[in-house]
């Protein structure tokens, strides 16, 4: 059930989170003073326990790490936008010692600051934006028990876990789910259901983001959208090799009655992120695509499925070979392509155009969690007015590369590109 793709988040932070709306400005406010998470709470009436575990839940971040890496992202403006000294900018970030700014930056970074100042790559770490809460999400260890597996197969993907759980003769324990492995043309849902009186093994534990929502199919991708496209991007976090799992929670039920969910827990495997996310400034060479453009509900899924029609009666090979993919939204426009080389050539077809990006210096953000284009569009456009990086008026797009021939997310890599002038002094 995870997807990816534009999605619009429909559910209210709860109403206990919300003064995290206020902290957030408060921290941005006294990044160059002493800032400390007790500090901090006893601003705004929490324990500094609760102050942990809200900011996690809103932010996927520790209020300690946020702070950090807003002053080294202040930091990074300044040194690539300013003649400012490395001591002064060190002594403006809110740091003891140059010593220990030195340190923070490199340990963030990947690079001390002089490196940075004299590289084409950029770090920025962007402010929160609370508005795009959706869920608050649960960061820990969770343990799923052991369970015994049923595979529940069937034509139709709609519906399939409600079927498959309904084919449980009796429930006891706990119950998960996920997507098995299709077989042609069934798709495969798998339940694990909690064996009784298992008291010899406790299950395989794991770090997981978790949260919970009502049961109804709407809620569910909605949320599963959120987890992954919007928090993920956003987090300290990226997914890690684990699998994914769905848990069913039961109202009140009895020994062996089997009723509907009322609600499902969603697990997302996740790991503390290596590497933070770097703009770098480099010369591309000339791409073409074939393009279809679609606007209004799915329209990238619309468009998409246009250039595979199009290109599966007259040019199959290309499908075959394909290893990048187009795609670009503007003013609620949706396009979407394939890699075709300069020398493609198009029959009469007024829905699809070829669409040459010319070669020259671009701004390049690599996304290795395939999140929301829109909100690496959003990121870009940001970094370039905070940064004063002279561009073109053209729209951010993004390009999807495959590896080893194949489409899962392991082998997909995604870059957002944004045309800069080529005078580097605008």
């Amino acid at each position: 059930m995870i997807t990816t793709g534009k999605t619009t988040a429909k559910y209210k932070l709860n109403e206990k989170l919300r003064y995290i709306r206020d902290v957030l400005p408060f921290i941005e406010k006294h990044l160059a003073e002493e800032l400390t998470p007790e500090s901090i709470a006893g601003r705004h009436f929490v324990s500094t326990s609760q102050l942990y575990r809200d900011f996690y839940a809103c932010t996927g971040h520790s209020v300690k790490e946020y702070i950090r890496k807003r002053r080294i992202s202040n930091a990074c403006e300044k040194i690539k936008s300013s003649d400012l000294s490395l001591a002064i900018i060190a002594e403006e970030s809110g740091l003891q010692t140059q010593q220990a700014f030195h340190k923070l930056f490199k340990s963030i970074v990947g690079m001390t600051p002089l490196e940075y100042r004299q590289s084409d790559t950029y770090y920025y770490f962007y402010p929160f934006d609370i508005s795009s809460v959706s869920l608050a999400v649960k960061v820990g260890t969770e343990t799923i028990p052991e369970c015994a597996t049923t595979r529940f197969y069937d034509s139709c993907l709609i519906g399939i876990e409600d079927k498959a759980v309904a084919s449980l003769v009796e429930i006891t324990g706990r119950v998960f789910g996920r997507n098995g492995k299709q077989i042609g043309n069934q798709f495969c849902y798998e339940v694990m259901a909690e064996q009784a009186n298992n008291n010899t093994s406790i299950g395989k534990t794991d770090f997981y983001a978790t949260c919970v929502v009502n049961y109804n199919e709407p809620e569910i991708n909605e949320a599963w959208n959120y987890l992954y496209n919007t928090w993920l991007s956003t987090s300290m976090f990226e997914e890690s090799e684990s699998a994914y799992f769905e848990e069913y929670i039961f109202p009140n039920r009895k020994e062996g009655n089997a009723l509907s969910p009322c609600k499902l827990k969603l697990y997302l495997p996740v790991k503390k992120r290596k590497q933070e996310q770097h703009i770098t400034i480099t010369t591309v060479p000339e791409m073409t695509f074939l393009i279809a453009r679609e606007s209004g509900y799915n329209a990238e899924r619309k468009a998409s499925e246009k250039v595979m029609a199009y290109l599966q009666e007259y040019h199959p090979l290309l499908i075959r070979n394909a290893q990048r993919f187009y795609v670009c939204v503007s003013d609620d426009v949706c396009g979407c392509g394939i890699e075709c080389g300069s020398g493609f050539k198009l029959s009469n077809n007024n829905d699809l155009k070829i669409t040459h990006i010319p070669a020259g210096r671009y701004a390049v953000l690599p996304d290795d969690r395939l999140g929301d284009i829109c909100m690496g569009a959003a990121k870009m456009e940001l970094w370039l007015a905070n940064n004063a990086i002279p561009h073109e008026n053209t729209p951010v797009f993004a390009v999807y590369e495959t590896l080893n021939g194949k489409y899962d997310n392991e082998h997909i890599r995604m870059k957002i590109y944004k045309r800069l002038k080529n005078d580097k002094n605008g």
